[in-house]
């Protein structure tokens, strides 16, 4: 059961390694020092954010305290842009709503529809968020180990193809930060075990 430190401590160790590593794998696969120095600092960094990520879930992380503002944000935003940016949704919602027997204009039932299931979720989505995120829950997982690792990976391969300098995380220099990201957490887990 580390703590900020021993995580941090852990994945900068660990970082250094797959860095080192990351480098050698470039050059050996033919790409050049500048692309070798890139992956390297992705593939180090991205192994020390990996081992500091599972306790998003504790009580007192920054980002657990803002996920309730956020989550208010969530709904109410997505609420009023189903309604401005998809009408035709909210009037298919609506209409759902006239075939069980309720009278009234499409568009308004699929907005009362919207704002009911808003308000529910408001009121119960604390308890709900709360439960599902205590502390050495999923983040403490091999599941989400797997799923740090997709996301980034395609969060890799969609920043890859803005080209540039982020270019050069195309293909297997993404997997090996994708891959680097998944350790970043196994490494979190072993220091907590």
């Amino acid at each position: 059961m580390g703590n900020f430190n021993e995580h941090l401590n852990a994945g900068k160790t660990a970082g250094l390694l797959a860095a080192v590593v990351g480098g050698f794998l470039v050059l050996n696969r033919g790409g050049g020092t500048t692309e070798a120095i890139i992956v390297a600092a992705g593939v180090g960094a991205i192994l020390v954010v990996g081992s500091l990520l599972p306790d998003i879930d504790h009580q007192a992380s920054k980002p657990r305290q803002a996920a309730g503002s956020l989550g208010v944000l969530t709904v109410v935003g997505g609420v009023i842009g189903l309604v401005v940016f998809t009408p035709d949704s909210v009037a298919l919602l609506g209409g759902l709503v006239n075939t069980l027997g309720v009278a009234g204009s499409p568009s308004t039932l699929g907005i009362g529809v919207l704002v009911i299931g808003a308000v529910a979720l408001l009121a119960t989505g604390g308890d709900t968020f709360d439960s599902l995120t205590t502390h050495r829950g999923f983040t403490h997982s091999l599941p989400f180990v797997g799923l740090i690792g997709l996301a980034t990976l395609v969060a890799t391969q969609q920043l890859a193809g803005l080209g540039g300098v982020l270019g050069v995380f195309q293909g297997k220099n993404g997997v090996l930060v994708a891959v680097a990201a998944a350790a970043g957490v196994l490494v979190h887990l072993v220091v907590d075990s």
